[in-house]
């Protein structure tokens, strides 16, 4: 089982570590194929996860061409015209599914892996026991979100920027929050739109072990919106676990430290099922 850092504020000590490829991600760290030459002893997974429209085909099409030339570890997809112009030009980097509201069933997993992808993320909307069963039943290689905020939403309006400018406001923040009673759920406004996370932070340390053994093989942890240092602290506490093979007992334990460097720390769906329920009139 290994780590795999999707951060751009420290990344020089990770063995593992993710990145948004400039101009075809939504991901805060982006990084161009050129800026790959500078980065050595590293495994290395590209994102191209953006919305795929008829003006970034040709952009898309000229990066997928020459990307086998870089050392890149996988690449993580979500429009499907990635997939289908990966066929097209025969690329060989690996291809990881990461449709994060769709990776849910082993079945629609193990359809992808006979269109020729290698890997898939796993849905953060699922529990450990969803999981296992997935991994059970796939030979795909399986990622986890497993400690950082999760994007619930992605609106590619510029949500913050029309809201302040109805209101005749300045938005002097980077950060801005929704309020729904005691909860905070962070928006953030980039170029690619508007993004809302969780109000609480992913902590499934204390699952280790079933992820582990049912041979989950990276494990990603997120930085986006925590102060660096307690980020370093926690990921220490991380890579500390997984090397000593921790007991249960003793992984709860540390989620109880990570809990004191942040208290809004949760397992979130790990051990809780989503439910839709039809509202009767």
């Amino acid at each position: 089982m290994k780590i795999i850092y999707k951060t751009n504020k420290n990344y020089r000590n990770a063995k593992c570590v993710l990145f948004g490829l400039k101009d075809l991600s939504t991901y805060e760290n982006e990084i161009t194929l050129e800026e790959l030459k500078d980065i050595k002893d590293k495994e290395v997974f590209l994102a191209i996860d953006k919305n795929i429209f008829n003006r970034d085909l040709e952009l898309l099409e000229n990066t997928l061409k020459r990307i086998d030339k870089y050392n890149i570890a996988g690449i993580f997809f979500y429009d499907l015209a990635v997939l289908n112009l990966a066929k097209k030009y025969n690329v060989k980097t690996p291809l990881i599914w990461n449709q994060n509201f769709l990776v849910t069933n082993y079945k629609t997993c193990n359809f992808y892996q006979k269109e020729g992808i290698t890997g898939a993320v796993l849905s953060s909307e699922i529990t450990i026991s969803e999981v296992e069963e997935i991994a059970k039943n796939t030979k795909l290689n399986l990622f986890l979100n497993i400690f950082g905020y999760q994007l619930m939403a992605i609106s590619k309006r510029n949500l913050i920027t029309n809201y302040f400018k109805y209101l005749k406001l300045e938005n002097d923040k980077q950060t801005n929050y929704i309020i729904e009673k005691n909860n905070k759920y962070p928006v953030i406004e980039e170029k690619i739109g508007t993004k809302f996370y969780t109000k609480d932070i992913l902590n499934g340390i204390r699952y280790i072990n079933k992820l582990k053994q049912a041979n989950i093989k990276y494990l990603i942890l997120d930085d986006n919106l925590i102060d660096q240092k307690v980020f370093e602290e926690v990921a220490s506490i991380y890579e500390e676990s997984i090397a000593n093979n921790l007991t249960d007992e003793q992984l709860l334990e540390k989620e109880e430290k990570i809990k004191k460097l942040l208290p809004n720390t949760s397992t979130l769906f790990l051990d809780k099922k989503t439910i839709y329920k039809v509202k009767r009139k």
